[in-house]
């Protein structure tokens, strides 16, 4: 795995980990407890935009200068209208798009992928294919990284846990910070399934 070109601070890391573990109490605290699933999903959602700044992407992955930065999402979407707040946002010079593609071609077009419940099964597969890619797959599904994901946001006692498949990682063209991968709890080193 090569090293990021960006710099990353460790009061980058901070800022990142203070946000989520803010937000973490916040769906813990008994309060919420009535909205838990919400508050699951607002945390999932802060973590999609927050690994486009852990997570560079190179120039190929997009077809031109001007190209947004795709976040995409299949089958069922949980994050309701959480996601509308990253329109406003940009990774690096490039406008946030989110879409919901129903096609493999429209898939091919995407940085990043939340593989969502109900997602099609031609769909989920592209997304797994195991050829060198430029997206970033994302799914909330346990088995997603043992079956060749690259992350998966597993909800474990309450809490949101990153699971990372190396494997899947360090044969993609893109660069993730080392400190991402510290923070994993759980690193998957098999290849998944060969799609």
């Amino acid at each position: 795995m090569s090293l990021p070109t960006k710099p990353w601070t460790m009061t980058r890391l901070r800022s990142w980990l203070a946000m989520l573990v803010i937000v973490q109490c916040v769906a813990a605290s008994p309060a919420n407890a009535a909205g838990a699933a919400t508050d699951e999903f607002a945390l999932k959602a802060a973590f999609l935009y927050n690994f486009t700044r852990f997570v560079e992407w190179p120039e190929s992955a997009f077809a031109s200068a001007q190209d947004p930065f795709r976040m995409c999402v299949t089958g069922e979407d949980p994050f309701g209208n959480r996601l509308v707040a990253l329109r406003q946002r940009r990774v690096g010079d490039r406008a946030i798009r989110v879409e919901y593609p129903t096609t493999v071609d429209a898939l091919g077009r995407c940085q990043m992928i939340y593989i969502g419940d109900a997602t099609p099964a031609d769909l989920r597969a592209a997304a797994l294919r195991r050829d060198p890619t430029s997206m970033l797959t994302v799914s909330s599904d346990s088995s997603f990284a043992r079956q060749g994901g690259m992350v998966a946001l597993v909800t474990e006692a309450g809490r949101v846990r990153l699971h990372i498949n190396l494997v899947a990682v360090r044969s993609s063209p893109l660069r993730f910070s080392a400190k991402l991968l510290e923070i994993a709890q759980v690193r998957h080193g098999d290849a998944g399934p060969q799609l």
